[in-house]
């Protein structure tokens, strides 16, 4: 059914769960994949005062860097797994417009990406990338969360529900 797979990273462990799942995936379906990392353009004008101009250059040297670390590890993982593998690392300034350019350039049939469980105010005040590219894509996003983030929710809401008790 799915023959290109867009893998979008950003180094984080979860997105590393998320590669390791996204290439065995890939791997059943026959499909190739193409991993990217967004990294930041490091454009003033998009910061403000907020950062002084040297501070954000090291930021953005160090992103190279973190682009060979990030896909380094997804193109490993397809090589193990005799996925074939394509790696971008695009500049941007809004990783969600990235991710849906990307896909839709390159022809990819889906959008595989973890959703990192923010929730309530803080998913509101930060966003979520995974949230604009669902709402922004005409292309399929299947969105990955791995099983001890869904374990780790229900304890919470268990002690919630726990305490709630305790108090009625």
């Amino acid at each position: 059914m799915f023959q290109h797979i867009l893998l979008p990273t950003d180094g984080s462990q979860l997105s590393r769960d998320t590669a390791e799942r996204a290439v065995s995936f890939a791997k059943a379906a026959n499909a190739t994949i193409t991993a990217l990392y967004a990294k930041p353009i490091g454009n003033t004008d998009n910061i403000g005062d907020l950062v002084e101009p040297a501070v954000l250059d090291r930021l953005v040297a160090g992103s190279d860097s973190k682009s060979k670390d990030y896909l380094g590890f997804i193109k490993k993982l397809c090589k193990d797994a005799g996925v074939e593998c394509t790696t971008l690392s695009v500049a941007s300034d809004s990783p969600w417009e990235a991710i849906v350019n990307v896909a839709e350039d390159n022809d990819c049939d889906l959008i595989f990406m973890s959703k990192h469980g923010r929730g309530g105010l803080t998913s509101l005040l930060l966003g979520s990338e995974t949230y604009r590219v669902l709402t922004h894509s005409s292309i399929p996003v299947l969105v990955y969360r791995p099983p001890e983030i869904d374990a780790s929710r229900r304890k919470a809401k268990e002690k919630a529900r726990e305490k709630e008790r305790k108090r009625a």
